[in-house]
C-alpha cells in the first residue's frame, strides 16, 4: 500500500502583527525613556546652570558689602559689631541682569547678609604676598543668599567669604618705598630682610643682592634705564638670593595709614601737626581718626620759641614740654622744669634736675629742661643754591636721651618720674615716645631740624622720636643696656627704637659742631633704630646740578656729611620712604658754585647695613611704628541647609 506524506506550512500570519507590535512598543519605550533622560538632564542643566548664576549673584552682593567695610576700614572706621553692614542697598541695580534675585541672611530676612566681624587679634600671615608678616587683624565673615525670581527652576545658593582687615607693621620690611626705589651700591650690598614698594623698583647693580622677597606693585626693571634720571643699570641684574621666584610684579600695593591712594603728600602729613579736628589735647585727637596723626600717639611733647638759638643766652623760657595721657584729662599737662639758670646780679648759677624756685622771680634767667636745650650746626648738603662753600644753618631742638633717661628715674618734684609711673599705670608701658615740633621758620639759609644726641643707652621700654622736620642722630645709637654693649652687627642688647622725620642724617662719633669744612673726618659710628623718612624725588637732568638728579637710592637714604672713606657706619634697623622730603630738598649732589660741582660734602661710608630680626618679634618692633592696611582674602565657600 501506497502511503503518500504532504509536508503542510504553518501559517505564520497570525504571529506578525503582535511582534510587531512588541518591537514598536520596546522602541517607544527606548524612547520614552531616551525622552525622559533628556528632559531629566535639561531640568539638570537649567538647575545647575541656575545654580552657578545664583551663585555669582549671591558673590555680588557679599561683595557690596565686603566693599564698603574695606572703605571704612582704610578710613579707621570699621564697625567692629558689625551693623550698618547686614542691609544691602534699597535698589541694586539688576537691570542688566538675565535673571533677577531676592537677596536674603541666614534666617532668611529679605535684602539682608549676614556679617561678624572677629576681635583684632594679633596673628601671622599664612598665605599670599604678606606670608610670613604678623598683623594685627580682624577676621570678618559674610555669608549671602540670592534666590531667583520667575524662573522655571527656582533654585537659590549662598555663598560665605572670609577675610581679614590687616594692619601690617611696615618696620618687618629692611626695604618699604611708598615712591619708587632705586638702588645701585658703588660697594658690594646684601639685604637680608623682605623688600616692599607701592611703585617701580630698579636695581641695577651685580654688587647688589637680594636675601628675602622684593615684591613691586608696579615692575622691578634691573636690565632697564630708569626713565626719570640719567640713572642706568649696571651691565647684569643684581642677585636674588631665592632664586626664579624673585623678584615679583604686579603685586597688591599696601594701603598706607592715610588716605586713599597713597599719595605722598598726603602720607607725609602724619608727622605733620594735626588739624583742627584732631588737634592735640582735644577729644577728637584720640579718636581712630586723630590717631593717624603721630603727635596725637606720643607721650611726650617739645617745642620751643620761634628764634631757637638766635637770642641772647640764656634768657626768660624758650622750651616747652607736655606729658600726654589720653587716660587722664585734660590729657596734655605740662611738665615742671628741671634747670634753671639764677643770677645774683653778679654771676650766675645753675640748678639742674632737683631745684625748685619759690617763685617764678625777676632773678630767674632761664628756666628749661635738662634733656632739651637749642643748637645749631651747619649742613652742606643743604646749603642754599648759589652759595660757594657755605652750609644752611640747622637750628635744631637737641634731645640728649642720657639726661632724659635720668629725668625719667628723678622721683623729686620736677622729676620725670611720677610722669613715667603714670604712663606706666595706664598702658602697661614706660614713656618710650617724643614729637618735637620745631617753631624756628625754614628759610633759605636756615633749616629747623632735631637732633638725638647721648644716645648709645635708650629708657627700657625703647624710644621713638617723631618729627615733621630733619632729624640728625649725633654718634653711637642704642647700642647697650643694662646687661651689655653689642657688637656691630649685634642687636642682643638693644631696645626698640624707631627715628621719624622729613630726612634722617647720620653724623658720625666725630662730628663737631664748630667744624666749617666741608667733609671733615668721620669716625666708625653704629645706629640701632628703624629709621622713616623721605628722600629728594629723582628728576629728569637737572643741568644746575651738573647731571646729578639721582635720588641716591635706598642705600643713600641715611644721610652723611663727612668723609667715611674707609670708615664703617654700623646700621641695623628698617629703612621706610612713603613720601618725598619737604624741607631738607637738596639733591644727592656736589656743592653748587656758579651751576657746577665743586668739592664733595661728603664721601660714602662702609655700609655695614642689616634689617634688625628683633622687628619680626612683635614685642620687640618699635612704639608707634607705622601700620600699613590690607585686605587679605580668606575662603571662599558655598553654604547649604538655608
Amino acid at each position: 500500500m501506497q502511503i503518500n506524506y504532504h509536508q503542510t506550512q504553518a501559517d505564520r500570519g497570525g504571529f506578525a502583527l503582535p511582534t510587531t507590535l512588541i518591537i514598536l512598543g520596546a522602541l517607544l519605550l527606548v524612547f520614552a525613556t531616551i525622552f525622559s533622560l533628556m528632559s531629566s538632564n535639561a531640568v539638570n542643566t537649567q538647575r545647575n546652570k541656575q545654580y552657578f548664576t545664583s551663585q555669582s549673584a549671591a558673590e555680588a552682593a557679599a561683595e557690596i558689602v565686603i566693599s564698603a567695610m574695606y572703605r571704612d576700614f582704610l578710613a579707621h572706621s570699621l564697625v567692629t559689631n558689625g551693623t550698618g553692614y547686614t542691609t544691602l542697598p534699597a535698589t541694586i541695580d539688576q537691570s542688566s541682569w538675565p535673571v533677577q534675585y531676592v537677596f536674603s541672611d541666614t534666617n532668611g530676612v529679605a535684602n539682608q547678609v549676614s556679617v561678624v566681624v572677629g576681635p583684632e587679634v594679633n596673628t601671622q600671615l599664612t598665605s599670599g604676598q604678606y606670608h610670613g608678616l604678623y598683623s594685627y587683624a580682624r577676621t570678618c565673615t559674610v555669608i549671602a543668599k540670592a534666590t531667583p525670581i520667575s524662573q522655571p527652576q527656582t533654585v537659590p545658593a549662598a555663598v560665605q567669604e572670609q577675610m581679614q582687615f590687616a594692619e601690617i607693621p611696615l618696620f618687618q620690611y629692611a626695604i618699604f618705598f611708598n615712591v619708587n626705589l632705586e638702588m645701585d651700591p658703588g660697594a658690594t650690598m646684601t639685604v637680608t630682610g623682605p623688600v616692599f614698594c607701592n611703585q617701580n623698583i630698579w636695581e641695577g647693580s651685580t654688587l647688589l643682592s637680594f636675601a628675602s622677597t622684593v615684591q613691586a606693585a608696579g615692575t622691578n626693571s634691573d636690565t632697564v634705564n630708569n626713565p626719570f634720571a640719567v640713572w642706568k643699570p649696571g651691565s647684569a641684574p643684581a642677585t636674588f638670593l631665592l632664586g626664579t621666584s624673585e623678584p615679583e610684579n604686579g603685586v597688591k600695593p599696601l594701603m598706607m595709614p592715610i588716605g586713599t591712594n597713597n599719595d605722598p603728600a598726603v602720607v607725609r602729613s602724619v608727622l605733620d601737626l594735626p588739624p583742627t579736628a584732631y588737634a592735640m589735647g582735644t577729644a577728637g585727637a584720640y579718636t581712630a581718626n586723630g590717631q593717624v596723626y603721630m603727635a596725637n600717639e606720643a607721650n611726650l611733647i617739645v617745642s620751643n620759641a620761634v628764634y631757637g638759638t638766635n637770642s641772647p643766652s640764656p634768657v626768660g623760657t624758650n622750651l616747652f614740654v607736655y606729658l600726654q595721657d589720653s587716660a587722664a584729662a585734660p590729657y596734655l599737662t605740662l611738665v615742671t622744669n628741671d634747670y634753671y639758670v639764677m643770677t645774683n646780679r653778679l654771676v650766675h648759677s645753675t640748678y639742674p634736675t632737683n631745684y625748685v624756685p619759690a617763685c617764678f622771680c625777676s632773678n630767674i634767667v632761664y628756666a628749661g629742661y635738662t634733656f632739651a636745650t637749642n643748637v645749631a650746626f651747619g649742613d652742606w648738603r643743604e646749603m642754599h643754591s648759589g652759595q660757594s662753600a657755605t652750609s644752611r644753618t640747622v637750628q635744631a631742638v637737641q634731645i640728649s636721651v642720657t639726661n632724659l633717661c635720668t629725668w625719667f628715674k628723678n622721683s623729686q618734684v620736677n622729676g620725670g618720674a611720677i610722669f613715667n609711673t603714670q604712663i606706666s599705670n595706664h598702658w602697661n608701658y614706660g614713656i618710650c615716645s617724643l614729637f618735637v615740633y620745631n617753631s624756628v621758620p625754614p628759610t633759605a639759609t636756615t633749616l629747623p631740624a632735631v637732633r638725638m644726641v647721648n644716645g648709645a643707652r635708650l629708657p627700657d621700654s625703647g624710644l621713638t622720636v617723631i618729627t615733621p622736620f630733619p632729624i640728625y642722630v649725633k654718634g653711637d645709637y642704642n647700642v647697650m643696656d643694662a646687661t651689655g654693649t653689642s657688637s656691630a652687627g649685634s642687636t642682643t642688647h638693644t631696645k626698640p627704637a624707631a627715628l621719624m622725620g622729613d630726612a634722617v642724617t647720620i653724623l658720625s662719633n666725630g662730628w663737631q659742631d664748630s667744624t666749617t669744612s666741608e667733609n671733615p673726618v668721620a669716625q666708625v659710628t653704629t645706629v640701632n633704630a628703624a629709621a622713616m623718612g623721605g628722600i629728594v624725588q629723582t628728576s629728569p637732568l637737572n643741568p644746575t646740578l651738573n647731571g646729578w638728579s639721582y635720588s641716591g637710592g635706598a642705600h643713600n637714604f641715611l644721610r652723611n656729611l663727612e668723609n667715611w672713606h674707609g670708615v664703617t657706619l654700623n646700621y641695623n634697623g628698617s629703612i621706610v620712604v612713603p613720601f618725598y622730603s619737604k624741607y631738607a630738598t637738596n639733591q644727592l649732589a656736589s656743592g653748587i658754585s656758579g651751576g657746577a660741582a665743586t668739592t664733595a660734602y661728603y664721601t660714602p661710608p662702609n655700609r655695614n647695613y642689616a634689617f634688625d630680626l628683633n622687628f619680626l618679634n612683635d614685642t620687640l618692633i618699635p612704639p608707634l611704628t607705622p601700620r600699613s592696611l590690607a585686605l587679605v582674602r580668606g575662603q571662599w565657600s558655598t553654604v547649604n541647609g538655608f
